[in-house]
């Protein structure tokens, strides 16, 4: 597979650090500050660069999950949205 670099913000704090994600597939390789971000210059805080670790970690959700009473079960994310339309005005 071949190796793509994305441009991304990081999505972990306030600061939207901006990052340079390598990708083969849909495994992230490496991932550091891109220098030409206007704001973060290429600063990358510890958080930023857990992102490849947040990534990979195998507990996390990577599909809708909706609670049948004690439960939960995977949903497609047309039955997620649709079960939040239905409940928004509830909450």
């Amino acid at each position: 597979m071949s190796e793509t670099t994305c441009l991304r913000i990081c999505p972990i704090c306030e600061a939207t650090c901006g990052l340079e994600i390598d990708i083969s597939g849909r495994e992230v390789k490496a991932v550091r500050g891109d220098q030409n971000d206007i704001f973060s210059e290429g600063y990358l805080c510890p958080k930023g660069v857990a992102v490849q670790d947040l990534d990979s970690d195998p507990d996390r959700l990577r599909h809708p999950m909706i609670r049948s009473g004690n439960d939960w079960r995977k949903a497609t994310w047309e039955e997620a949205f649709q079960l939040i339309d239905k409940k928004l005005n509830q909450i």
